[in-house]
Formats: structure tokens, sequence, C-alpha cells
């Protein structure tokens, strides 16, 4: 069991944001609802296809889900938080999208260590 799972509430909490049920969600998934239930609880971890599904019915980028408990310092309303989005999201193959997470990731680091 995954006891943090940071995962799991943030399909949950993403899902619920989007009202979506867990048998909507699942149905749209391609998984079972059950399956879903217990990745919300942390019992079960998602495959990368199963993720990958969610992130893309949900709206989230996989990447993003490295810096979870990051993410009250970089709210919606931060311009450096959008132009990050806007640069990851715009990578056209996983390659290019692990360079500029890496660069981005980088970057922060310097910031935080002025």
């Amino acid at each position: 069991m995954n006891t943090e799972n940071k995962l799991g509430k943030k399909i949950k909490e993403l899902r619920k944001k989007m009202c979506y049920t867990q048998e909507k969600l699942a149905e749209l998934a391609d998984i079972d609802s059950k399956h879903l239930s217990k990745i919300e609880t942390g019992v079960h971890l998602p495959t990368y296809k199963t993720l990958k599904k969610l992130s893309e019915i949900l709206d989230f980028n996989l990447h993003d889900m490295d810096s979870i408990s990051n993410k009250e310092k970089m709210t919606d309303h931060n311009p450096l938080y959008q132009k990050s989005l806007k640069l990851l999201n715009s990578a056209k193959n996983d390659k290019e999208l692990k360079n500029y997470y890496n660069a981005l990731k980088f970057t922060n680091k310097l910031m935080h260590n002025k």
C-alpha cells in the first residue's frame, strides 16, 4: 500500500473538480471502477498506460506529478508556472519533454539557491 499516496489524492481531487464519478472516469480511461478506487486510495499504482489516459482526461501533465507537494508554491496565477507548463506541453515527444523538464528543474534549483 502506498502510504503517501500523493498521486491517488491528486487524481481524486481532479476527478471531483471535473465532476466525474469514479464510474465515469473509469469508463473514459477504459479501466474498472474498482481499480480506479484502489488507485485513488493508494492500494494500487497505475501502469504508465493508465496514468497517461488519466492525465489526458483530467488534463494534467505527467511530469507535474513529481512536484505535487510543491504545487502550493506554484499556483495557476503565477506567470512563471504558466510559462513552464506551456513549454512542457509544447514538447513534440517524450525525449524533448524530458529535456524541457530537466532544464526547468535545473533553472528552478538555481533560482532558489541564490
